[in-house]
């Protein structure tokens, strides 16, 4: 009882907090309020369905979306986006309603369902639009890239202070707000203000990554807030944060300058210094935690007795039940791999192949598998097939391009800054997409940088051209030029 009253505060407070500063048109607030919920989810509800907070600001700004939609229509990113998104709907109809996918279980609510996951599915996708809109254009504000930037990494430390008095104390605060009882409990795995440890890893992944990139230019002591971050990473003991941070650190040390460089390198020694003291203080948890670890990466037990498979099915064995299952399937009718088969639907025919072993005795056909893969590119092919992710791959490249174009243009080296930064944080974005989507429309910020970008690059084109039709514009040939003598 309680924690049902608590997720109905819970959801006031994510309904009125954007409300107020809607009707206050505090818009550069409520851009922070957006991107600090991102990682501080305990606004985030499931009275009907999964519904983060910052969704909630995109179905409030879907009045303003739907009437300013034709300033964006024009954008190469918009239009593969509405092309996929009306792909979408079609193979929503066709599996489900017409045909609709099987409920293994028989016992799924509607919302889980296929005709109910359609429904949902496409809602989210239109709250994500107008959350995506709403972002860009607070993007066309000066230092709202910066402002963006600090807002996500004061989430991620919010969230990874969480969980670090988790680890160290026991104490839950999600579950002490959410629910009352027990609020003193014992955790080797924190999850800090997200619902589960790979959220805060994800959190803290970005906020590490945004600091390398921003440094100063966000926060005088980012050092500080860099330790924390990487502490709240380390305390989740997730592969995929760990996944998460190699990948940020690759794709750092390849594209980055060498200032960023140089910060990698201090935080790889301060990864080693944090190590070796959870082993010196900590014996116990970190034995624990390195044997966690490595029961993930060497999954051995999970595959004990199951017989060895094609290349692409010893790789789904090695993924989350969730991404295995859809993989397996995806394998054995790669049909739908071109196709497609419905926005957010791929769980129901994955449910009839999980991968044998430990996960299929505890996802039975009975109990089924609800969610979808965690890896952004098996998401996108699971969706909308060939087509999605040839449309997503499309729109990545033309916002990238845009970023790139700003970054080198700008006659302000402030301007330039604040374009490199954005174009640093959407690279890093979508490596991370790829492996590992967020339960928060993470993605849709990352998007609004790509898409505002791509709409101020195509004014700057206009007004060159303009201006260079101008100064060069050839005379005609019956023209006479002004100030000359009249012809005889």
């Amino acid at each position: 009882m309680r924690a049902d009253l608590s997720q109905i505060i819970l959801l006031m407070i994510a309904i009125g907090v954007p409300l107020v500063l809607f009707r206050l048109k505090r818009y550069k607030i409520l851009l922070g309020w957006t991107c600090l919920t991102l990682f501080v989810q305990l606004f985030d509800t499931t009275i009907l369905t999964n519904l983060p907070a910052p969704r909630i600001v995109g179905l409030m700004y879907l009045p303003t979306a739907i009437s300013s939609f034709r300033e964006w229509w024009g954008l190469k990113p918009v239009k593969a986006w509405v092309i996929n998104y009306l792909y979408l709907l079609i193979l929503g109809v066709i599996f489900g309603f017409l045909w609709p996918w099987p409920d293994t279980t028989m016992m799924r609510p509607y919302t889980l369902t296929a005709p109910g996951r359609t429904i949902i599915y496409s809602f989210r996708l239109i709250s994500d639009l107008s959350l995506t809109l709403f972002v860009a254009t607070q993007l066309r504000v000066a230092g709202n890239l910066y402002w963006i930037g600090r807002a996500l990494v004061v989430g991620a430390t919010l969230s990874a202070l969480a969980g670090l008095l988790t680890l160290f104390t026991g104490f839950d605060l999600v579950y002490a707000i959410t629910n009352f009882e027990d609020q003193f409990l014992t955790a080797e795995r924190a999850h800090g203000l997200s619902a589960e440890p790979r959220g805060l890893g994800l959190a803290c992944a970005y906020g590490l990554m945004i600091l390398l990139i921003g440094q100063k230019r966000l926060f005088k002591l980012w050092p500080v807030l860099l330790v924390i971050n990487l502490a709240g990473l380390l305390s989740t003991v997730s592969t995929s944060a760990l996944a998460l941070l190699l990948t940020g650190i690759v794709t750092g040390w390849l594209f980055f300058s060498n200032r960023t460089r140089g910060a990698i390198l201090g935080l790889i020694l301060l990864a080693a210094i944090l190590l070796f003291g959870a082993s010196v203080f900590m014996p116990m948890q970190f034995d624990s935690a390195v044997q966690t670890i490595g029961a993930r990466i060497d999954p051995s037990q999970k595959l004990s007795g199951i017989p060895p498979g094609t290349f692409g099915q010893e790789v789904a064995y090695r993924l989350d039940v969730f991404d295995a299952s859809a993989m397996l399937f995806l394998l054995e009718e790669p049909f739908y791999a071109l196709l497609g088969t419905g926005p957010g639907l791929i769980s129901l025919p994955a449910s009839l192949h999980v991968p044998p072993g430990l996960y299929s005795a505890i996802w039975t056909p009975e109990v089924g598998v609800n969610s979808l893969p965690f890896h952004g590119i098996l998401l996108e092919i699971s969706n909308g097939g060939l087509l999605g992710i040839m449309l997503w791959l499309f729109q990545v490249m033309t916002c990238w391009l845009a970023l790139r174009y700003l970054a080198n243009r700008q006659k302000s080296s402030l301007e330039s800054e604040e374009w490199s930064f954005a174009w640093g944080v959407f690279l890093i974005g979508t490596v991370f997409y790829l492996v590992q989507v967020s339960i928060s429309p993470v993605w849709s910020v990352m998007s609004a940088m790509g898409w505002a970008a791509v709409k101020l690059a195509m004014e700057y084109n206009a007004t060159d051209i303009s201006k260079a039709k101008e100064q060069f514009r050839p005379q005609r040939y019956f023209e006479q030029p002004s100030g000359s003598a009249s012809l005889p």
